[in-house]
């Protein structure tokens, strides 16, 4: 049945009746509100033109750093320790309307260099090719990894000529090379933690005793991850535009499935307007109400992605830890002000009806975003008139291209970097070769790619004479960041011991005390008697007024045992007025006490039910999963859960239709609200949604009816004309 599932959703546009049709009034009526005299043309651009469309506040630059033919279709990249790029180019994205050929071998990881000096790439060197739909890449340990769902494959040139001569497979579940490519595992992020994150894949990995080794994690936005100078890792799904997790997301993901806690996915940025600085007309849903505004231009977020975290020094100071974040739908990118209180980050646009980077040019499709080594930021255009995959492609949008010619010409692509005029702009420093001496005095660099490199390479090389001068810097540096990153780098080379880790604790900086709390854990967890005073120490903090303290504590406590002190300070912890504090209290008391709340399937089935419900696992996996996740407890911000739901316990006929035709919000499920956009799948089969729903109004605690074939098929055809999503208000007039 996965094979039937994976045909279908790779099947041409003719065999989807819902994308085939073209009489959709509601598209003609968009169209008259911006007449097509308005809607300017589409060419393509050669880089110097592009140049020209581009519209930054005032003592703002673009400049180009590489395009085609030296890079195409460009998604993601990342710096090595001497500066190279190492860029990923998917040419087979989206190839024509109907992806016909998507699934080709053309695919390969480049290394781009700058060899005369003059901040331009100049010569590329194929690293690996033959990938299909490659999707990221992140230099680690000699080499590099590279996601070629569902492979993870780790890479190394041998020989020096920059050509991949050795590769082995790290695990063959990171994502699906079925799934739709704007639903499955991207990123690779190496944190402060020297874990290795995602977005969109619901495990974390580390290299450690010679070997890969692979822990569960929550499974976090849809494209793109970054972090902060704490570690904290921020995401967004494609109309939610800033995520974040406050806390680590580890302790979440050793509990039960159904314990939830607050602080992990949390909405960063409420605000969702977009200003782009020409019309829109080429998104999904264009003709619905209020995707566009009265000028044609883009109102919301509906193609959200790779947020970053700016922690370099070429902006303005004031501009040091904002948000930047690409909406390639409207042609532009967003920055937002981050403010934190209490251990929550919120943020707004930095600026009134306007944004950071705007582009009169349709094609230009910003999907990644990076800190340079030099302090600039640096944008990924994809520059690729066809931005929406296939799969969700409604027949206006088909139109939309159709009629500005955006499915040709294929293969081009750019990388630009963002400049201050007035900021310095140092030539990247080569830690390649750097000796251990000189990486320790690199933690404490202004700039923060520059400390997580050093950090890596520290950690990755395993040499103790680097260990004296970082505990040092962990204990004495005047820059709090290099003495947290030192702490860090001591925490991946396993030579941290308990002397340090108790100095740490009464570091000045709460971000230092909490980070010690938190790498304490296996030396407390040991209860030998030399760790009873570090034991001590620890829940002395319940004292501490700084809320990052109170939170790691809490969450600390929960890891370390049962004891009657660990209960009371547990306890005392539940009435601090810092709520993020008081809900990992609450979490860990839950937790501790094995209230997991774990689930059982619903009714007894009959065998035929039994086995509709058991393909319907299967089809689940392969469709819904990455939103809904495997706890059907879904996403904030993204997917609201199954579990429990009372759409799911109330009649199928909604179901049926959501599933067919898609869903648009808001919508509230469990007493919350939902703004999402959920596109149609009526591509595939009736036995097959009969499946799905059957298996989700019987699983995770769920008990109710399954759903036929015949069900689908009658409701299929009942709406055969139809092709808007469905709103909530609609919903609940079909009983």
């Amino acid at each position: 049945m996965r094979k039937v599932v994976c045909n279908l959703l790779l099947a041409t546009v003719s065999a989807f009746p819902l994308l085939a049709q073209s009489g959709d009034k509601k598209g003609e009526v968009q169209e008259l509100r911006v007449p097509k005299e308005r809607i300017p043309s589409s060419p393509p651009l050669s880089p110097i033109e592009a140049l020209k469309t581009f519209k930054l506040p005032p003592g703002f630059r673009m400049e180009l750093v590489a395009s085609e033919p030296l890079v195409e279709m460009p998604v993601a990249m990342q710096f090595d320790a001497d500066g190279r790029i190492w860029v990923v180019e998917m040419r087979g994205y989206m190839p024509n309307l109907d992806a016909l050929g998507e699934k080709e071998p053309v695919g390969r990881v480049s290394v781009l260099e700058d060899k005369d000096g003059d901040g331009k790439a100049d010569r590329r060197t194929t690293f690996l090719d033959g990938l299909v739909m490659p999707r990221a890449v992140s230099v680690v340990r000699g080499g590099v990894l590279i996601a070629e769902p569902p492979h993870l494959w780790f890479c190394r040139d041998t020989n020096g000529d920059l050509k991949c001569d050795e590769r082995v497979e790290v695990t063959n579940d990171y994502g699906s090379s079925q799934s739709n490519p704007e639903h499955t595992a991207n990123g690779l992020l190496t944190a402060l933690d020297n874990w290795i994150y995602s977005a969109n894949y619901g495990f974390r990995l580390r290299h450690a005793a010679g070997q890969w080794q692979k822990e569960r994690t929550v499974r976090r936005g849809q494209w793109g991850i970054t972090q902060d100078d704490y570690g904290r890792l921020f995401h967004d799904s494609n109309s939610d535009h800033l995520r974040g997790d406050l806390i680590p997301s580890h302790y979440a993901s050793q509990r039960g499935s159904a314990t939830k806690l607050n602080g992990l996915n949390v909405q960063i940025a409420k605000d969702q307007t977009v200003w782009p600085s020409r019309v829109n007309p080429g998104v999904n849903r264009g003709y619905q109400p209020k995707v566009l505004r009265d000028d044609g231009t883009l109102a919301r977020f509906t193609a959200a992605c790779a947020p970053c975290i700016y922690r370099g020094e070429n902006f303005p100071k004031e501009f040091y830890g904002d948000a930047f974040v690409c909406e390639p739908a409207g042609n532009l990118v967003k920055r937002d002000l981050l403010v934190e209180q209490d251990g929550v980050i919120s943020g707004r646009n930095a600026y009134t009806n306007a944004e950071f980077l705007t582009s009169t040019d349709e094609r230009f499709r910003p999907v990644n975003l990076y800190t340079g080594p030099e302090g600039a930021l640096y944008v990924i255009d994809l520059y690729h008139g066809i931005l929406q995959h296939r799969t969700y492609v409604t027949s206006y949008l088909r139109r939309q291209m159709e009629d500005r010619g955006l499915d040709q010409p294929q293969n081009q692509g750019r990388i630009y970097r963002v400049v201050y005029e007035k900021g310095s702009l140092p030539k990247p420093p080569r830690l390649s070769k750097a000796t251990p001496a000189e990486l320790v005095v690199a933690l404490s660099h202004v700039n923060g790619a520059v400390r997580d490199t050093a950090q890596r390479l520290l950690v990755e090389r395993g040499d103790a004479s680097a260990v004296p001068a970082l505990h040092t810097m962990a204990l004495s540096h005047g820059n709090h960041l290099a003495r947290l990153h030192a702490l860090w780098t001591l925490e991946g080379l396993n030579k941290l011991d308990i002397v340090t880790v108790a100095k740490v604790l009464d570091d000045r900086h709460p971000k230092l005390r909490a980070a010690a709390t938190r790498v304490s854990e296996p030396f407390l967890r040991a209860m030998t008697a030399g760790n009873s005073e570090l034991r001590k120490k620890v829940l002395s903090l319940a004292q501490d007024s700084a809320a990052d303290v109170q939170v790691q504590l809490a969450l600390t406590l929960g890891e370390i045992g049962s004891d009657e002190a660990s209960k009371a300070r547990l306890n005392s912890l539940t009435q601090s007025n810092i709520k993020l504090a008081k809900d990992a209290a609450e979490f860990s008391l839950l937790a501790g006490d094995g209230q997991s709340g774990a689930v059982t399937n619903g009714p007894a089935l009959s065998p035929a039910e039994m086995k509709r419900f058991e393909a319907g696992k299967a089809n689940y996996e392969m469709v819904c999963l990455p939103c809904h996740q495997p706890n059907g407890l879904g996403q904030e911000g993204l997917a609201p859960p199954l579990a429990g739901s009372e759409w799911v316990a109330r009649t199928d006929k909604r179901l049926v239709r959501i599933v067919l035709h898609g869903l648009r919000g808001p919508i509230t499920v469990k007493k919350q609200a939902f703004e999402l956009d959920m596109p149609a799948l009526g591509i595939l089969e009736d036995e097959q949604i009969a499946t799905i729903l059957t298996y989700i109004r019987n699983e995770w605690g769920n008990a109710f009816a399954p759903v036929s074939t015949e069900t689908v098929k009658k409701i299929r055809e009942e709406t055969a004309k139809r092709e808007d999503a469905w709103t909530q208000e609609e919903l609940l007039r079909i009983q």
